[in-house]
C-alpha cells in the first residue's frame, strides 16, 4: 500500500458514502497513478529498439482534481531570526515531512519541523570540516544523509539532519558547476551532478559511492542558431538567447537516468546512462502563439540589454517568432511523476502538467505561488516552493490533495 501523505478526499451523496467508503479507500491504495482506460484516449507503441512511445491527448486522464493546499510558509522581511533568508540556494523535504532550507548567502542549512517550527541550524562559513563556502543545493540519500555541494571548498558535505553532525565529506573531482545545483541521488545511492567530462565538455555525471565520476551524458544545450552574439571589434563579449527561442530542459530521475524535454516540441525522453532512451512521452498540444504585446515587450527588453553592452554589435537582429516554446522547466518527484511547467497564451498563469510513471498525461496542477529559478522539492505528497513575497525570499510548503468526485 502506498503510504504517501497525499490526501485523497472522496465526495459522494450521503446515502452512498457509507456503503462505498471502504471500497474506495482500497481502490485508492491500489490504483496509484494509473489512468482509467475510459478516460485516456492516447496510444502506446513499442519500437524495434525497445523504446516505449506514449502519446497523450491534451485531456486530463484522472477523473479527480489535484490541488496543493498550503500548510505553512517561512520567511520574513526583517529581524534576525532563522526565517530571515538572504538567498535560498537549496530545498529538500525530509522523510517525515520536515523542511530543509539552504541559505547560501549565510552559509547555513536550516531545518524546520513538519508544522514549520524552526528546529536547528547547521554549518557556518569557513574552510574546516563541516564548514561551508558558497554552498549550493541539497540532496538526500537513501541513508538519510543530507548532502550539499560545498562549492567554495571543492567538496561534497553530508550532514545528519537530526544531530547536525558531519557524517562524511568527499572531495569534488570535477570542475565546472551550474546553479541552482541539480544534484540528486539515483536510487538513493549514486549522486548525479554536472561538470566537465574527460573531453572538457559540460556533461551530466553519475558518481560512484566514492564520488568519482563513472558515467556521463551530454548536457542538453539550446540550438546555437537561436543565440545572438555580441562583438566589440573581433572579440565576442556576450551572447543572448533569442526571445521565445525553445530551450531544452532536463531533470534527474530518482529511479534512474534523467528526463529530457525538447522544448521545441512537447516531447519528453527518459534516458539512462547507457545512452538508451527507454521511453518518450508526447503531449498533443500546439505551442501558444506570441501576442503582439509580448513580442514588443521581449524585443524592448532585448534592446535594453544590448544597449547596456557599451557599444557592442550583435551578429544579427532577433527574429520575430510566432510561437512560444512547447513547454518550460521540469522536475521529477519521488513517485516518479514528471512535472512540466506549461507555456500558456498571454494573460494566463502557467500550470504544471503531470505525467504518470507509465508516461500518460494525468492533468494540470496549479502551484499557487510563483516558482522561481529553484525547482520545487517534493516527497511523500508534500511540496516545497521557493518564491518571493514583497521582494524577500519565502518558502511555501503544500500538501497534495486529490479530490475524487
Amino acid at each position: 500500500m502506498n503510504r504517501s501523505s497525499e490526501v485523497i478526499v472522496t465526495r459522494l451523496p450521503p446515502r452512498q458514502a457509507g456503503l462505498l467508503a471502504v471500497a474506495l479507500v482500497v481502490a485508492a491504495c491500489g490504483a496509484g497513478d494509473r489512468a482509467a482506460p475510459s478516460r485516456w484516449g492516447g496510444s502506446v507503441d513499442t519500437l524495434a529498439s525497445g523504446r516505449i512511445v506514449v502519446r497523450s491527448p491534451d485531456v486530463p486522464a484522472w477523473d479527480d482534481t489535484w490541488t496543493l493546499e498550503e500548510q505553512f510558509r517561512v520567511g520574513s522581511l526583517e529581524g534576525d531570526g532563522h526565517d530571515l533568508f538572504g538567498h535560498i540556494g537549496g530545498l529538500e523535504i525530509g522523510p517525515a515531512g520536515e523542511l530543509y532550507v539552504l541559505d547560501d548567502q549565510a552559509n547555513e542549512l536550516r531545518i524546520f519541523g513538519r508544522a514549520g517550527v524552526f528546529q536547528r541550524a547547521i554549518g557556518r562559513e569557513g574552510q574546516g570540516p563541516g564548514e561551508l563556502r558558497s554552498p549550493g543545493g541539497l540532496a538526500l540519500d537513501s541513508g538519510g544523509t543530507l548532502w550539499l555541494l560545498n562549492w567554495g571548498n571543492g567538496r561534497y558535505t553530508g550532514f545528519d539532519p537530526v544531530t547536525g553532525n558531519v557524517r562524511r565529506e568527499a572531495r569534488r573531482l570535477v570542475s565546472f558547476a551550474t546553479f541552482p545545483w541539480p544534484g540528486a541521488f539515483e536510487n538513493g545511492v549514486h549522486l548525479l551532478d554536472v561538470g566537465l567530462n574527460a573531453d572538457g565538455q559540460p556533461s551530466i555525471l553519475r558518481l560512484d559511492t566514492a564520488f568519482v565520476p563513472s558515467d556521463t551524458l551530454p548536457l542538453p544545450a539550446p540550438d546555437p542558431d537561436d543565440r545572438i552574439t555580441f562583438h566589440r571589434g573581433a572579440v565576442m563579449i556576450a551572447s543572448m538567447m533569442e526571445p521565445f527561442a525553445p530551450q531544452p530542459s532536463w531533470a534527474p530521475r530518482p529511479r534512474g537516468g534523467v528526463i529530457l524535454g525538447e522544448g521545441s516540441a512537447y516531447r519528453l525522453h527518459r534516458i539512462g546512462f547507457d545512452g538508451d532512451t527507454s521511453m518518450t512521452m508526447e503531449l498533443e498540444r500546439e505551442p501558444a502563439r506570441v501576442s503582439q504585446a509580448e513580442r514588443d515587450s521581449a524585443l524592448a527588453f532585448f534592446h535594453e540589454m544590448a544597449g547596456s553592452l557599451d557599444g557592442a554589435t550583435p551578429d544579427r537582429q532577433p527574429r520575430a517568432r510566432g510561437k512560444k516554446p512547447a513547454h518550460g522547466s521540469l522536475f521529477v518527484d519521488d513517485q516518479d511523476r514528471t512535472w512540466v511547467r506549461s507555456v500558456p497564451p498571454d494573460g494566463r498563469v502557467p500550470t504544471w502538467d503531470v505525467f504518470a510513471p507509465n508516461g500518460r498525461f494525468l492533468g494540470p496542477v496549479d502551484i499557487p505561488d510563483p516558482v522561481g529559478f529553484l525547482p520545487p522539492a517534493m516527497r511523500g505528497g508534500r511540496m516545497a516552493v521557493a518564491t518571493l513575497a514583497d521582494g524577500f525570499p519565502v518558502v511555501v510548503v503544500y500538501d497534495l490533495v486529490r479530490e475524487r468526485r
